[in-house]
């Protein structure tokens, strides 16, 4: 079952084309990467999805339901931002739990889900304490409990990493793939790093000057640990489906 189908799907600003008939499908669970380099279109889709944008033409449906033009809070859907978008003058807790606040949810569920994430995350000797006195991975964090207190099916990311530096991005893609995992949440991810991509995504969606060019599912194994084989594709192919069953990458449509 797919969780996000996308089906033909542009957005133009006058003669500019920053997506031109896109088409591809996230199945449900999975963590689906757009990568590409800048300028391709990667971040404007995610706003399509988000319902931050509104397409030019297409189709989005989300488990089913054609919310092309819907609102965002209709969507079910969460977002971590490439500059967190944390408040400064709110607490971690408060930080966290701020989209249940607007929606009024009720005080003790706020309190039982934020010391659930906290302690998922790691953040609950943190909660009292503002953003600037939090490191680059601590702040990236509360962004992401943000995203998981909402309970939404689908996470929306774009590119979260982006700020971080080498070590920690390390460190982080197997802390976003593991929560992924563990929440068995929907993830549409966006970033421009083929070794960041490849080492986390069931399926890899390659984008080029607001064209998909190709479609790849399966971690990279260590016989291609750079995504090397991918970045050729992106390159190199026009369209098509590519599968990794486990020793190399295969094209199969």
């Amino acid at each position: 079952m797919d969780a996000i189908r996308i089906e033909h799907l542009s957005k133009h600003w006058g003669d500019v084309r920053a997506l031109d008939d896109v088409s591809f499908e996230v199945p449900k669970g999975s963590l689906t990467v757009l990568l590409g380099p800048s300028g391709c279109g990667k971040s404007t889709l995610l706003r399509l999805v988000a319902g931050l944008d509104r397409a030019t033409s297409g189709r989005i449906t989300i488990d089913d339901v054609d919310v092309t033009r819907l609102p965002p809070h209709h969507r079910r859907i969460s977002m971590v931002f490439q500059f967190y978008a944390l408040f400064p003058h709110l607490t971690v807790a408060e930080n966290i739990t701020f989209g249940l606040r607007i929606r009024k949810a009720d005080a003790k569920a706020r309190v039982d889900r934020l010391q659930s994430v906290a302690s998922l995350l790691g953040l609950s000797s943190l909660l009292e304490r503002r953003p600037s006195q939090l490191s680059g991975g601590q702040q990236q964090r509360v962004a992401m409990g943000r995203a998981i207190i909402a309970e939404a099916p689908v996470c929306l990311m774009d590119e979260p990493m982006s700020n971080l530096d080498a070590k920690l991005r390390n460190e982080m893609r197997a802390e976003i793939h593991g929560l992924q995992r563990q929440l068995g949440i929907t993830m549409l991810y966006v970033t421009h790093d083929q070794i960041e991509a490849m080492s986390m995504a069931d399926q890899v969606v390659l984008l080029e000057a607001g064209r998909g060019r190709a479609a790849a599912t399966g971690r990279a194994d260590d016989r291609d640990p750079a995504g090397q084989g991918a970045g050729r594709r992106q390159h190199g192919q026009r369209h098509g489906l590519y599968t990794r069953p486990g020793s190399g990458l295969r094209r199969v449509g």
